[in-house]
């Protein structure tokens, strides 16, 4: 099957402003009025176009159809909302569209979203998940960055939990740093209150590259995790180039075993230079269609600029009580699978924050914990099953629990 062919089904005689400009680029278009004749022949094609604005069987209808048969899952539906009306466009995601495009819509949006689709949905079938039952040995990675594309989806809680668990295992021999230049909150997380943070480390070009003197401008948490916290100010953040990123990532992994990096929410050059040194990272999915927008934005531009795809690990985390999208709809919505989940407990994740103490510290036994620990053994690439944490719950000094 050529990688070009594109199935248009309309059902308002107006085929050819779809079928034109797709066809003047390269794209050999095949178009039919016929829900049914659409549905049975999709996996046929590298693309299915949903245009339908009358009949029988509505758009959101076809696009569910094509979705629930198994064997048309490696082909990527685009569906064309009649108005610009957000609850017509999430109800295409709901039923599985890649993307939705509202009419109308230029040739130029209709050339650039059809290219990105096929693209970023060729790609995301190559994705190797990180979460993996096989026989062979895990491969160990030394950097791991958690980066989401919209801010309050709980990426710094999984950072410092990931973080705090690897730390479990080796005290004194993993680094978190907290990238997220403008507002940071790792080490609130920590309850902690470092003197010197990646700003000051960013000003002495001598310890950017020396890691015993890199080591300095850490602060060791109770767990044996080291820190180094983001700057006070963003005015101080907004002054750390990339190229200070990439020198104190180079130098703080001949210091540390495992490096984790909180992202924040923020793509510039200093993330991009974070997701491109990283060997695994993690990206937060919250179930409402912001967060899926942001997200699906951000692949797009991934894909574009051939950064960080390969090595994601797309974790659902469940924000709300209920379930505002099924599993199914996410990855409908992202192209891609989501390899972990952690659920939804709101008073164990406020306790958390607002004592500083990480959920694999204080609460190891719990749901949360479990989950936070399997996926930071998966993204780290060792087995989860000897850590031992020390739970926060007796004091201070606590006691130590065996993983199971």
């Amino acid at each position: 099957m050529p990688s070009s062919t594109i199935l248009v089904l309309e059902t308002n005689a107006q085929a050819a402003a779809i079928e034109g400009p797709l066809t003047r680029i390269g794209y050999q278009v095949t178009t039919t009025a016929d829900p049914d004749d659409a549905v049975q022949r999709a996996g046929e094609f590298a693309l299915v176009i949903v245009d339908v604005s009358s009949g029988r069987a509505s758009g959101v209808d076809v696009c569910r159809e094509i979705r629930s048969t198994a064997a048309f899952s490696a082909v990527p539906v685009l569906c064309m909302s009649q108005t610009d009306d957000v609850e017509e466009r999430v109800r295409y995601l709901e039923a599985g569209a890649d993307d939705v495009i509202a009419k109308p819509f230029d040739s130029r949006e209709l050339e650039a979203r059809v290219e990105a689709v096929l693209v970023r949905f060729h790609r995301s079938r190559d994705l190797a998940p990180l979460v993996r039952a096989d026989d062979g040995a895990p491969t160990r990675r030394s950097i791991i960055a958690c980066f989401s594309p919209k801010g309050g989806v709980g990426t710094t809680m999984i950072a410092v939990n990931v973080a705090t668990w690897l730390a479990s295992r080796a005290p004194g021999r993993v680094l978190i740093v907290d990238l997220d230049l403008q507002f940071g909150q790792v080490a609130t997380h920590l309850n902690l209150k470092p003197q010197l943070t990646i700003a000051e480390l960013a000003r002495d070009d001598q310890s950017l590259r020396e890691p015993e003197l890199l080591r300095a401008y850490s602060i060791e948490h109770a767990s044996g995790l080291a820190v180094l916290a983001a700057p006070g100010t963003p005015e101080s953040g907004r002054l750390i180039t990339s190229e200070q990123v990439n020198l104190a990532l180079s130098t703080a992994r001949t210091a540390y075993d495992t490096i984790v990096i909180d992202a924040g929410s923020e793509l510039d050059e200093r993330s991009l230079a974070v997701l491109e040194r990283a060997e695994a990272v993690v990206i937060p999915i919250a179930p409402e269609i912001g967060a899926l927008k942001a997200l699906h934005s951000l692949l797009e531009y991934l894909t574009e600029v051939g950064s960080a795809a390969a090595s994601a690990t797309f974790v659902l985390n469940h924000l709300f009580a209920r379930e505002m999208l099924s599993m199914k709809q996410i990855e409908a919505a992202i192209g891609t699978k989501v390899e972990a989940e952690i659920p939804y407990d709101p008073g164990l994740y406020l306790k958390a924050i607002n004592e500083g103490i990480p959920i694999v510290r204080g609460a190891p036994a719990s749901t949360p914990a479990r989950a936070l620990g399997k996926l930071a053994a998966a993204v780290a690439g060792i087995e989860e099953g000897s850590a031992s944490i020390q739970d926060d719950r007796r004091g201070r000094l606590g006691g130590l629990r065996r993983r199971g």
